[in-house]
């Protein structure tokens, strides 16, 4: 069976997406993946911000590929009246509203969920802010990196001699766009239990802090006492958990924290009596003695040979261990692709290109990428015939007043 001919799972719901950059693109891309229908609402002339994002090659945007394949455009300036009344008329088709503009924008375009449970009382709408909607700080405007650095994440990464540092990747945007997906779902199922639509609050910052592990605990329970510091590579309170030196100038994640790994590892290490230390057996006080553990783990990770040795020692030994590896060989690793982590897409633009796949996997169920990317506006009449029932000439005058734009490929000055 052709795999287009496999149900997915979202397969008839449909999404009206309003958002820019990350955050709510990557929560409207997972939908698309799984089967939604989504209609990415652009500026006239201009888009969304992430096709501006580098890098960029061949006039296109990888930023933009990356969060909006599969996806239809539709060209629109909200600020006109015409515009917000479409607007309006294709919420009353749609199951689900996102958007990550500032707190009261979409109040003051005459689309925010008051508005919009007027025409349609099922939508579920979910917005997403830095700080949520409501609250002294609701109106305090931010990127991903200013949730890293208000929810405590920011705090304790990093070395206890250095700065505090930036996640590697702008991981409270994505962290709350997977968060928003699991609120829809229970969205979902409360409106089929009671027809009800729902408006969903979302905060970056709120989805960050709430991912901190036992760093909120720690200064709970002791009265502020214990206040979580930077431990870079390792982990506060376990040990060994973190990453290691080894041979070949090579990196390793590790893991051995109950008492079976742990013996393991000291047998493997050539060390057997430390398995069985009153001492030495608790992962806490590794943790605490956490230069005797890196030193020791590091030593012996040296004296297997090489990388390949360390990898196939840890095996046998059922120890959970791992190389660092580079983008390369991330994309060079038959498990990343025999889950299908790196699919090809042919973006009209760009032309053939491999962007990362879709996590969620069903047994029975398709997902993954729906097509290419949109171009600016290309689907402006078809979504606005179908949905609609238009005319073209009805299209025509609305382009021609500035309500609507058509397919506009945007030129980059001094881009590859």
């Amino acid at each position: 069976m052709n795999v287009t001919d496999i149900k997915r799972p979202y397969e008839g719901l449909k999404v009206l997406d309003f958002g820019r950059v990350l955050v709510v693109p990557y929560l409207a891309q997972l939908l698309c993946d799984l089967g939604a229908t989504v209609y990415k609402v652009e500026q006239i002339g201009r888009g969304a911000d992430e096709r501006y994002l580098e890098p960029i090659h061949k006039n296109q945007s990888g930023y933009f590929m990356m969060l909006n394949r599969g996806k239809k455009s539709i060209a629109i300036d909200l600020k006109k009246p015409e515009a917000v009344a479409i607007i309006k008329e294709l919420v009353k088709k749609m199951d689900v509203v996102i958007q990550n503009f500032k707190p009261g924008v979409m109040e003051k375009l005459g689309l925010g969920y008051a508005e919009l449970k007027k025409v349609n009382p099922q939508i579920i709408m979910i917005s997403v802010s830095i700080f949520g909607s409501k609250g002294p700080k609701s109106q305090v405007p931010g990127y991903d990196i200013i949730g890293q650095a208000t929810s405590g994440l920011m705090w304790f990464t990093g070395y206890e001699d250095g700065p505090p540092m930036r996640s590697g990747t702008s991981i409270g945007d994505v962290n709350c766009g997977v968060h928003a997906g699991t609120a829809l779902g229970a969205a979902l199922w409360h409106r089929m239990k009671t027809g009800e639509g729902s408006h969903i609050d979302m905060s970056l910052r709120d989805c960050l802090s709430s991912v901190l592990e036992t760093m909120i605990v720690r200064y709970t329970m002791t009265d502020g006492k214990d206040n979580p510091i930077r431990t870079g590579n390792q982990h506060a309170t376990m040990a060994p958990y973190g990453v290691f030196q080894g041979p070949e100038n090579a990196y390793f994640a590790l893991g051995a924290l109950n008492p079976g790994l742990w013996g393991r590892l000291c047998k493997l290490f050539g060390h057997p009596e430390l398995a069985d230390n009153e001492d030495f057996k608790d992962a806490g006080f590794r943790a605490r003695n956490i230069k005797w553990t890196v030193k020791f783990v590091e030593d012996g990770l040296k004296s297997l040979g090489t990388v390949e040795d360390v990898l196939s020692k840890m095996a046998e030994y059922s120890i959970p261990c791992a190389k660092v590896l580079d983008i390369g060989e991330v994309l060079r690793d038959e498990q990343f692709l025999f889950r299908d982590m790196l699919v090809e897409v042919d973006d009209p633009i760009f032309g053939p290109v491999k962007l990362p796949g879709t996590p969620i996997k069903f047994d029975a169920l398709h997902t993954g990428p729906q097509g290419s990317p949109p171009k600016l506006g290309e689907h402006t009449e078809e979504i606005l015939c179908a949905e609609l029932n238009y005319s073209k000439e009805r299209i025509n005058d609305l382009v021609s007043a500035g309500v609507l734009g058509r397919e506009t490929i945007i030129k980059y000055n001094n881009k590859k």
